[in-house]
């Protein structure tokens, strides 16, 4: 089973995700910071990570940006509350990511996963 991580700091949205994601056969670990997330070595050994770009603390780029730092092969697919007309600068941060606006259609979030999730290990 792919385990997902989620990082977002509303609980309201980590519970309703990971019983969106435990339903369609993902294992799903949540945190509710990025600095919380980092502290967990099995991080690393996730398939993808779901990351709000705003949170409190560090954001999501900048988590992002730490797991490349350690060399973490793990796709990531950005959340956010806001579109990219809010903050256009967010463009040239976002890269080839996949950025997607909550709410997020549930389809479309479970498509994003498959097509980027690492195989098991």
């Amino acid at each position: 089973m792919a385990r997902i991580a989620l990082i977002d700091d509303d609980a309201s949205i980590r519970t309703a995700v990971c019983r969106l994601l435990r339903s369609n056969g993902y294992d799903c670990i949540a945190y509710e910071s990025a600095e919380s997330a980092l502290a967990d070595p099995t991080l690393l050994q996730v398939s993808c990570v779901l990351i709000d770009v705003e949170l409190l603390g560090m954001n999501g780029f900048e988590l992002r940006d730490r797991l490349r730092d350690v060399g973490s092969p793990v796709p990531h697919i950005f959340v956010t509350a806001h579109s990219e007309s809010d903050f256009p600068e967010w463009r040239a941060r976002l890269g080839d990511s996949v950025c997607l606006t909550k709410p997020v259609e549930e389809q479309l979030l479970l498509s994003a996963i498959a097509k980027l999730t690492l195989p098991i290990r």
